[in-house]
């Protein structure tokens, strides 16, 4: 394999770990606050206003980084399944097909959320996001809506590792 091959296979591995505790972060942040919201609303009788916004930002983000492990493993749906590690021509057509649904997928999403018509950036839909704020947190939207552009880069990042090296073998795969 390649320095660059080996250099992207570390970077998505590194960023996968970093998604994959922010996605488990997230999940168990938006049962806490769920939590709290049902102990307040029946137990107190007074929910606190940011309570839902909360679990829904935090079950957005969780739920779009674990959607990035999830690629990276290749336990994303699939309509069939081929060994994408065989060196035979399956394998190549496979991951032919990988690479250019998720880029016509990612692609024009990271496209638009980046830049609007014409290549300009105040279009965007981050830009757009940055001049609304939450109502119950009082959070700027784009911090919400980066998700997405963050989402797409990693995706892309995981796309390249998973076309050099195949997908991220976990320990329950290999028990399989």
């Amino acid at each position: 394999m390649t320095r660059f091959g080996e250099a992207a296979i570390a970077l998505s591995s590194g960023v996968d770990r970093i998604c994959l505790f922010l996605a488990k972060s997230a999940l168990v942040g938006m049962v806490c606050v769920v939590m709290l919201q049902v102990v307040s609303r029946y137990g107190l009788r007074q929910p606190p206003a940011w309570t839902e916004e909360l679990a829904r930002y935090l079950m957005v983000w969780g739920g779009l980084l674990g959607t990035t492990a999830a690629f990276r493993r290749a336990t994303d749906p699939a309509v069939v399944r081929v060994d994408e590690n065989a060196r035979d021509r399956r394998a190549y057509f496979a991951k032919l097909a990988i690479l250019v649904t998720a880029a016509i997928f990612v692609g024009p999403i990271l496209y638009y959320s980046l830049f609007g018509a014409g290549m300009d950036p105040a279009r965007s839909f981050i830009m757009r996001m940055s001049a609304r704020s939450s109502p119950g947190l009082g959070v700027n939207l784009a911090v919400i809506a980066a998700a997405i552009p963050t989402v797409c880069v990693v995706i892309l990042i995981h796309l390249v590792a998973r076309i050099i090296g195949g997908p991220l073998i976990t320990r329950n795969a290999e028990q399989k």
